[in-house]
């Protein structure tokens, strides 16, 4: 998908080396003395709750550009330029459930509480995957729409994927081109 989306824009980028990933969840930012407690706390709860999950993407969009920022105020007919493939939370709830209790698991930690937030928790019921973006003003054409609207029912098992490791690490750009990884967790 993403040779096809660079095919039809040269301004389309995603990284051929990078192995596309599924976020659990999204912490907030920390200092890194907390990265320490925090990967202590993964691995205990991955060595009890263990077993391999599938990750299903039903249908691959553009993502959204918001009003100065702010989630709760989306422009209608705007993209932010990303592209994501999107799974729902019925197809994939061994992959939300594992992400909501192991939120629960870390927030039982007083301190991690504290640092984190009682709120934290995965910001959204859905599964979704950075494919790439587009790196220069992207208008949303009907050329665009009619390629997008192909892809709004992914029937096909190339879009599932099994998930069998997590992988903590940090980043400051929300298509993580600057991942720097602290520690992988195997869960099968």
């Amino acid at each position: 998908m993403c040779h096809f989306f660079q095919q039809k824009d040269e301004h389309f980028y995603f990284d051929k080396d990078k192995t596309f990933h599924a976020t659990l969840l999204g912490f907030p930012v920390l200092e890194s003395r907390y990265y320490d407690v925090i990967t202590e706390k993964i691995s205990q709860y991955c060595k009890v709750v263990r077993g391999e999950m599938d990750v299903r993407f039903d249908l691959i969009r553009l993502g959204t550009k918001y009003e100065n920022n702010n989630t709760l105020k989306p422009i209608n007919g705007v993209s932010n330029g990303t592209v994501m493939a999107v799974g729902d939370y019925l197809r994939n709830s061994r992959f939300t459930g594992f992400g909501n209790r192991l939120s629960s698991f870390l927030l039982k930690d007083d301190d991690l509480n504290i640092v984190l937030g009682n709120k934290f928790r995965r910001r959204f019921p859905t599964v979704w995957c950075t494919m790439g973006y587009y790196i220069e003003d992207f208008k949303v054409t009907s050329e665009i729409e009619k390629v997008f609207d192909q892809l709004l029912k992914l029937d096909s098992e190339l879009f599932d994927t099994p998930c069998c490791e997590l992988e903590l690490g940090k980043s400051y750009y929300k298509d993580l081109r600057d991942w720097k990884p602290i520690e992988k967790f195997n869960i099968s």
